[in-house]
Formats: structure tokens, C-alpha cells, sequence
């Protein structure tokens, strides 16, 4: 499970660097990646949901009977699609060869340096940007905001009902009280929302900035409930209220314009 740690200020940084990212990666390889076929239809936003869910209970077995398994496996998981996303994103400015280099020296210095905050927050923004491009792109805007709001059903069932994120939170060192102490936000609560920004694109750029804007305004929400009422909570349901919210504005203008 990767993750920005940090206070709530960087954590907010953090995600408007990644959207914006992830904008900018899709605007200018929107014409060589065109929508999937299987990703228009709502059944993908079911089978992207399966996969978390088997995802989802492998970690927990693993994080409740082999704890230190389970940690170097995120590590390999992480140190692989960092080699991959960072490759792409090399390739949109290097050659081929070059780029591939790049990608496997970005791997490697996040080995070296694993015990680094930095270099993990770093990591996390090249994959959840490079993802979101991709991945946006590839699906229809319908669908994306169909997949947004099942796994924002999922995530407050997932912290409130089951409680089961709430466990690979602490896991993975997230903390509950005070607003000193290292935050954590999961790479899904910046992937999922950045998809409906990035799948807006095909419509134009206005909506997809304002689906971003949304989606930070609603993570702002988020942070300032969990300060306020010191718990943690699901980030996607408030997140995906406001930005919906601010997509339709940017329909509707880019509709009249």
C-alpha cells in the first residue's frame, strides 16, 4: 500500500502535485492512448473493484500473520512500478534506451535510500501520476465516475463497517492524534479522483482542472475533520462529493463556451 506521509500541509501539496501531474502527463499523451473498449463499460468499474477487494484481503493476511513478508513485498511491489511508471515518464523527454535507464537509476535510489520520507513521497507521486495518466485515459468519463463512487462506498465502508483500512493504516504507521505528528494518505485517494480529472480531458481542459480543484478541496475537508475530530476517515467520500460537484461546473461552462 503506498502512501504520502507528512504533515497536513505537505500531504495537501503532495496532491495538488500529483493531479496536476497527472493533467499534464494526459494532455500530452492524450493522442496515443486511446479509450479501451472493455474500460467504456460499466462492468470495468466492478472488476477494477474486485481486484482491490482480493488485493485487500491478501495484505490483511499477510500483515496480520507475516508482518515482515508482507512489508518486503510492498517494497518490491513499490521498487517494480516505480521502474515502470518512471520509465514513461522519462519517455515523454529521453529516447527509449535512455529513458529505460533512467528508470531502472529511479529504482534504484529508491532502494538505497528506503528509509527516506522524501524519497518514498517521491515515489509515490511518479507512480500515482503516471498511473492516473494512464488510466484515465484509457477509460470513458462515465465511467470513471462511476468507479469513483463505488470505491467511495467502499472506502467509508472499508473505515467505518469492516475497519479494515483503519488496520493497514496503522500498519503502515499512520497515526490518529495530533496535528504535529506524520499523516498518512493512500495512493488510491489520489489515484481514484485523478482518473474522472484526467478522463475529462477528452472533453476539454477546463473540466478536468476543475475536477482536480474539486478534489482537493474535498481532501482540504477530509484533513480538517480528522484535525477536528482526531480519527481517521475515508478521504474518497468527500473528495468525490466536491469534485463531481465541480465537474459538472466545467461541463456545463465548456458546454456554453
Amino acid at each position: 500500500m503506498l502512501a504520502i506521509k507528512g504533515s497536513f500541509r505537505q500531504i495537501v501539496l503532495m496532491y495538488a502535485i500529483a493531479q496536476m501531474a497527472a493533467i499534464l502527463i494526459g494532455a500530452v499523451t492524450i493522442s496515443q492512448i486511446p479509450v479501451q473498449s472493455e474500460a467504456s463499460q460499466p462492468s470495468y468499474a466492478g472488476t477494477f473493484l474486485l481486484y482491490i477487494l482480493i488485493a485487500t484481503a491478501v495484505f490483511l493476511i499477510l500483515a496480520r500473520f507475516f508482518p515482515r513478508g508482507f512489508r518486503w513485498l510492498l517494497a518490491a511491489l513499490e521498487i517494480f512500478f516505480l521502474w515502470g511508471t518512471s520509465t514513461v515518464m522519462y519517455s515523454l523527454f529521453l529516447p527509449e534506451t535512455a529513458a529505460t535507464i533512467a528508470g531502472i537509476v529511479t529504482a534504484v535510489l529508491r532502494a538505497i535510500f528506503w528509509r527516506s520520507s522524501i524519497a518514498q513521497n517521491v515515489s509515490t507521486l511518479i507512480i500515482a501520476a503516471v498511473s492516473t495518466a494512464v488510466v484515465g485515459l484509457s477509460v470513458a468519463p462515465a465511467v470513471a465516475v462511476l468507479l469513483l463512487a463505488i470505491m467511495a462506498t467502499y472506502d467509508f465502508i472499508s473505515v467505518f463497517v469492516t475497519k479494515h483500512m483503519v488496520t493497514l493504516a496503522k500498519a503502515l504507521g499512520a497515526r490518529e492524534r495530533g496535528s504535529g505528528e506524520i499523516h498518512m494518505l493512500g495512493t488510491g485517494d489520489i489515484v481514484i479522483p485523478g482518473i474522472v480529472a484526467v478522463s475529462l480531458l477528452r472533453v476539454g481542459i477546463l473540466p478536468a482542472v476543475l475536477s482536480a480543484l474539486g478534489a482537493l478541496i474535498g481532501l482540504i475537508t477530509t484533513i480538517w475533520l480528522a484535525r477536528r475530530w482526531k480519527r481517521i476517515l475515508p478521504a474518497l467520500p468527500s473528495i468525490g462529493v466536491v469534485q463531481l460537484a465541480l465537474s459538472a461546473v466545467g461541463l456545463c461552462i465548456t458546454a456554453f463556451l
